[in-house]
């Protein structure tokens, strides 16, 4: 690793859009704005709330003398063109272990156009090829996604979840860590995509937290209770918050992709994209229908999907063109090459629209689950106290016959 006393003050860095350099008097109005913007307080802990022109200061002060005593690096990004505020980053280093801890936020107005992944790339590169640091570190909070598709996007790996690492607004917060060595790949990682599919009648696409009173109206139904294995009985808005939750933690995890399936909206164009939906049965645009899920289980190059619709989409064709998106999805952007779908034996209308779709049944899979307790008395194997499932798998070379594709 280089000396670090050689470097009398963090050197500024630009790719030709963002620009890296020392925090100055003029980022004043614009800093304040961001460092009091919600999504960015949300998940910085060591951030005054409120913050104010006192803090400001104390920073512009403390930023200087950071590198000299503790060889942090703090830059504000900057717009390479009119050399605007846009945000700050951190280069927080270890030299005991050759290490460093990676920081970022990007003003509110900047986001969505690659701020944070430029900035960052330039600190990464620097640290790696100029100080020659072994390993760079990312700590975020485990309900912030788009900070862990920002740590992937530099080719971090994940790799754990610490949990109640951090006291945040009364609470202690769950983080997930990354890291990355200087002998890693720099491609960007993406361990799942993110669905984004639609066929006219229906579109699939992650839950988002706004999603929680329509999942938890949905999920009053006593026939969702019963098929659903892990639908909690009563259902109440505080299970579809976390039930969303762990779905965007699980998708950018790269372990399950949860998806809300919605109304394109109106019927018009139901017939068409499915082939057997009723005409003349209105959604309205964005609403609710159901969910459909993909597990994936990469060691076997395989995935597993299953699906609930809600009472008032049944019967439409919803179920079908969610499946088929789905099937889709596995085998064209994830990869797999076995898809599985589980049913309980007493589930007739899902063995047929397996079986319609081109799924081959394989066996019941006998006391697969535990029972649920009363509930389940007419689905439990007497034999053993637990849930009877039947396995269904679909092979790429029989979808690809089923598409047209062989």
């Amino acid at each position: 690793m280089r000396d670090l006393s050689e470097i009398e003050r963090p050197p500024e860095l630009t790719d030709g859009a963002v620009r890296l350099r020392a925090p100055r008097e003029g980022d004043r109005a614009a800093a304040m704005v961001a460092l009091n913007d919600d999504a960015t307080t949300r998940f910085l802990d060591r951030l005054p709330k409120p913050y104010t022109n006192e803090d400001f200061d104390e920073w512009l002060e403390a930023s200087v003398a950071a590198w000299a005593e503790e060889k942090t690096a703090h830059w504000h990004i900057a717009d390479a063109g009119d050399d605007a505020y846009v945000g700050g980053a951190a280069l927080m280093i270890t030299a005991e272990n050759a290490s460093a801890e990676l920081g970022c936020n990007v003003a509110p107005a900047a986001r969505g156009r690659g701020v944070s992944a430029a900035a960052l790339r330039l600190v990464r590169d620097w640290a790696f090829d100029d100080l020659g640091l072994e390993r760079l570190e990312a700590s975020v909070d485990a309900d912030n996604i788009a900070s862990q598709r920002l740590a992937l996007a530099l080719g971090m790996r994940r790799e754990g979840l610490v949990r109640g690492f951090v006291e945040l607004q009364g609470h202690r917060r769950d983080h997930v860590l990354f890291g990355m060595l200087a002998s890693d790949p720099r491609d960007p990682i993406v361990p799942l995509p993110e669905p984004g599919l639609g066929d006219g009648f229906v579109v699939v696409r992650p839950f988002a937290p706004d999603d929680a009173p329509a999942v938890a109206a949905a999920c009053q139904d006593p026939l969702i209770q019963e098929r659903c294995y892990f639908v909690p009985s009563p259902y109440a808005l505080a299970d579809a918050e976390e039930f969303i939750a762990e779905a965007r933690r699980a998708l950018v995890a790269g372990t399950e992709a949860q998806c809300a399936i919605c109304a394109v909206g109106g019927s018009a164009g139901a017939g068409r994209a499915t082939g057997g939906a009723r005409p003349g049965v209105p959604f309205a645009a964005g609403e609710l229908l159901g969910a459909i899920d993909l597990m994936a289980y990469p060691e076997r190059e395989a995935a597993e999907t299953g699906y609930w619709i809600k009472r008032e989409a049944r019967g439409c064709g919803v179920a079908t063109a969610a499946l088929r998106l789905m099937i889709d999805f596995a085998f064209e952007q994830v990869g797999v090459e076995r898809l599985e779908l589980m049913t309980e034996t007493h589930n007739l209308p899902s063995k047929r629209l397996a079986e319609k779709l081109g799924f081959r049944r394989e066996g019941v899979a006998r006391a697969y689950l535990a029972s649920r307790g009363e509930r389940d008395r007419d689905l439990v194997d007497p034999a053993h106290g637990r849930i009877d499932q039947i396995l269904f798998a679909l092979l790429r070379p029989e979808w690809e016959a089923l598409a047209g594709r062989s």
